[in-house]
């Protein structure tokens, strides 16, 4: 239940469910609740994501620098009141929130937008009403993935950091370029707060290098040529590596076999498959469609001729 005690705990998950038709009053929810942690003593990051894409049950993950802090937040009136307007939008299952430890941060299967922004001494306030209209706002557009908000680590990290994540990088660009992200930009006061913004690296961006202009190759089509590299490499180590370690213990040979591994995909087999089929990982979009199944077709040749060869091999 919410009112548990979290003796040992600096971080707690808070995990509540959504009727539908409610996004607009929970966003609204998001940026106030957002601002009410933010602003609270000890406050380190606060993070809105939902159990999975298009679900209705979230998790509010608050941390804060101490167990002391953490439990004058919970007991907080502003708190006890911000949960209490979750009411009106769970419909007809009005549960109290659930709370727990929170565990690490997530990772989630989506595109994320990192902004770090350098707050004026005592304009704190301005900008966290500031980013409460931000929030309000991006929380409703299609794609929405949750937030994580830091404050300032140390005198070394001055900077608030922001995540945003939605579940495609189309939906994240609609965001960054629609008219009501550019209009709250505009209103911005410079002498608040100054931010820049970078996209995260995708899982293996060091060997997807991509173009300025385009949206980096998602995260299936890279696993797919990772595997399609990989494979053969393995392969190969069982079938010539394996009986030259037959004598070393299980560790040791573990770990030649997967150095020699990632040192051949990373170089020079991963450049090889990515100049071959570079067409592919970011198609030109006027032929989109027809470059995606070619190029589906073509990998799906490529994994049966290794398997074809390497069942005549064995």
């Amino acid at each position: 239940m919410s009112g548990m005690a979290l003796p040992s705990a600096t971080g707690v998950t808070t995990k509540v469910t959504v009727a539908s038709g409610n996004d607009n009053l929970f966003a609204t929810w998001q940026s106030a609740f957002t601002r009410a942690a933010s602003a609270a003593s000890g406050f380190v990051s606060l993070e809105i994501i939902p159990a999975f894409a298009g679900s209705p049950d979230w998790h509010v993950i608050q941390r804060f620098r101490s167990a002391e802090m953490l439990e004058l937040w919970r007991k907080s009136a502003q708190r006890i009141s911000l949960l209490a307007d979750l009411a009106r939008m769970q419909g007809s299952a009005k549960a109290e929130p659930q709370e727990e430890v929170a565990p690490d941060f997530h990772s989630l299967s989506c595109v994320t937008e990192v902004i770090t922004s350098v707050v004026e001494p005592g304009k704190e306030g301005s900008f966290q009403a500031w980013a409460e209209s931000v929030q309000a706002k991006q929380a409703i557009f299609p794609g929405y993935m949750g937030t994580l908000v830091q404050a300032p680590l140390s005198a070394e990290v001055p900077y608030w950091t922001t995540l945003v994540r939605y579940s495609t990088p189309a939906q994240l660009e609609a965001w960054l370029s629609s008219t009501e992200r550019k209009a709250l930009l505009q209103t911005a006061d410079p002498l608040v707060s100054h931010w820049k913004s970078q996209r995260m690296a995708s899982p293996f961006g060091g060997w997807f290098p991509s173009e300025p202009d385009r949206a980096p190759a998602p995260a299936w089509k890279q696993t797919t040529l990772v595997l399609l590299v990989l494979f053969p490499v393995v392969m190969l180590e069982i079938r010539f590596l394996s009986p030259f370690l037959r004598g070393q213990h299980v560790a040791i040979a573990t770990f030649i076999g997967n150095a020699i591994s990632v040192s051949l995909v990373s170089w020079p087999l991963m450049n090889i498959a990515v100049k071959f089929l570079g067409w592919w990982l970011q198609p030109n979009p006027a032929r989109r469609w027809l470059i995606e199944v070619m190029g589906v077709c073509t990998l799906l040749a490529l994994y049966a001729a290794e398997v074809l060869i390497f069942m005549l091999l064995y």
